[in-house]
């Protein structure tokens, strides 16, 4: 027996239909019944629900069982809010290469060092672009002293993080602030073998050499931390006194083996390191890369690869709207925003949509840059838009009309003018607004200065702007007025107003 399928958008039912029945269902509701995790629709939709959008802080408790999500929407919290945000969205590489824009890192984008050279923690001292690495690690949010990165220690090992603790002394070039961490770990079940690394790490130190027999016997005990990465990559370093091994392994945060190549590796080194890492984030779309390729071109062939693997449109349309249209214009951003933007309507998620909007307006400084306004309040006669604008004299159209100009004004100035501008009348072609169904008043809206005088001698300091005086209209027959006029004549009646006017306008506006 056939029967059509249809599933409902929002994903919680399912519908069959045969000949002369139909059958439907919640198919999470069954015994031992989930939506597959790499349902991406069903994914997306549950994120924008919980308030998944562009502030980068609430998106981390979102998505923290993504690991790599996690580690991007960190990274961007860190940098966000910095003043060298825009050297940082240019990712390690280019901050590095100066490939990007045709750009190196100078003096001056660098972040500022202490002062005191003895609390600065250790980069390789044969490096000719100090300023770079400075800058990266920066990006990479690693820019600390000896005594900021004490304090970070400190606070990971109050979380009993003992083994994360160590990792990141080693990772910083403080070995002995390592062996302290390790010898020192309270945690019971593993607080011997702890010790022993310690131990050993601490014979080791001044010790270049290494015989086969040490290298096979640390091959093995490698094998034995598997669980452990932190601890498996301090081993790593110990048998081998080198970093090559530990900055291949994929269960060391990206992140954290930047600061390691950016601290130790000599230039040519880190180039060739950096250019691998680039062509592999990139090619497997892996989104903690992007502070390795940047938010620009080579970050939005990352985030193509990665929407082509994953079909997760809305983190990519998040990220791009970071720096599209004012800082790039890549045909792939706008597709991802207007995508996602369908995808809320058909969700019937309109709020969230509309919030998606608003705050890629703040970030481009320019709401109405990607979402313009829909509605206009527009003069009868001269179809001028109607607003708080000065009418500059002698500025006329084409036609010969007047139009609005944005003025900018000092507070003196704008007292003065606001005695001659009335409230009631079309700043441009200065014809009467129309009138209140009710009050028979024009309608209109008092400007800034006349506005706060109002409020100031009124004994109940309400606001006249507000949406009491806005004007409100009728959809079917246009008649209308103020809005607390039309709210309290509908409490009561549902007709329209206006004599002769035989429109039922509130069952429309309900």
């Amino acid at each position: 027996m056939k029967g059509a399928l249809s599933w409902q958008p929002q994903g919680s039912h399912l519908f069959v239909a045969f000949n002369t029945h139909l059958l439907w269902g919640d198919p999470l509701s069954a015994p031992g019944k989930t939506i597959n995790d790499t349902d991406v629709a069903t994914l997306m939709h549950q994120r924008a629900v919980a308030g998944y959008q562009m502030n980068c802080k609430d998106n981390t408790k979102i998505v923290a069982k993504d690991t790599r999500l996690l580690s991007l929407w960190t990274w961007l919290e860190r940098i966000h809010d910095s003043p060298l945000k825009d050297v940082y969205f240019r990712g390690v590489y280019n901050i590095w290469t100066g490939t990007d824009k045709g750009r190196r890192a100078s003096p001056g984008s660098s972040p500022r060092m202490a002062d005191n050279k003895a609390d600065q923690l250790y980069i390789n001292t044969n490096t000719k672009n100090i300023d770079q690495r400075r800058s990266a690690l920066s990006a990479c949010g690693f820019d600390m002293t000896i005594s900021g990165l004490d304090q970070v220690l400190l606070d990971l090992q109050e979380q009993e993080e003992y083994d994360k603790a160590a990792a990141w002394a080693m990772f910083n070039g403080l070995p002995d602030r390592a062996i302290d961490i390790l010898s020192d770990a309270k945690d019971p079940s593993q607080g011997f073998q702890r010790k022993l690394i310690s131990m050993v790490l601490e014979g080791c130190r001044g010790n270049s050499t290494r015989n086969p027999t040490w290298q096979h016997l640390c091959d093995l005990l490698i094998k034995e931390l598997d669980a452990q990465p932190y601890l498996r990559a301090i081993f790593k370093y110990i048998a081998s006194n080198d970093w090559t091994d530990v900055l291949d392994d994929p269960l060391i945060p990206l992140q954290e083996r930047l600061v390691i190549a950016l601290r130790f590796l000599e230039d040519n080194q880190l180039s060739g390191w950096l250019a691998r890492v680039l062509d592999t984030v990139t090619s497997e779309g892996d989104v903690q890369g992007l502070m390795v390729t940047g938010l620009y071109t080579h970050g939005m062939n990352l985030l193509e690869n990665y929407v082509d693997r994953t079909g997760d449109v809305q983190s990519a349309a998040f990220i791009a709207s970071f720096v599209m249209p004012r800082k790039i214009q890549d045909a792939r951003c706008e597709e991802w925003v207007e995508c996602y933007r369908t995808l809320l309507d058909r969700w019937q998620l309109w709020r969230q949509r509309a919030k998606f909007d608003i705050e890629r307006g703040k970030l481009m400084h320019a709401t109405e840059d990607v979402a313009p306004p829909q509605v206009y309040v527009r003069c009868s006669y001269c179809a001028q838009t109607l607003g708080h604008r000065i009418v500059a004299p002698n500025v006329k159209s084409r036609d010969g009309k007047r139009v609005n100009v944005q003025a900018s004004v000092s507070p003196s100035t704008n007292n003065r003018m606001a005695g001659k501008q009335k409230i009631n009348i079309c700043s441009s072609c200065r014809k009467a607004l129309p009138r209140c169904a009710l009050c028979l008043l024009n309608l209109g809206t008092p400007n800034d200065a006349m506005r706060q005088a109002i409020v100031t001698n009124n004994a109940i300091s309400e606001d006249p702007s507000g949406l009491n005086m806005w004007f409100t209209w009728c959809q079917t027959c246009r008649h209308g007025g103020h809005a607390i006029h039309m709210s309290e004549w509908f409490k009561k009646h549902s007709s329209c107003p206006v004599s002769n006017c035989a429109c039922q306008c509130q069952p429309f506006s309900e």
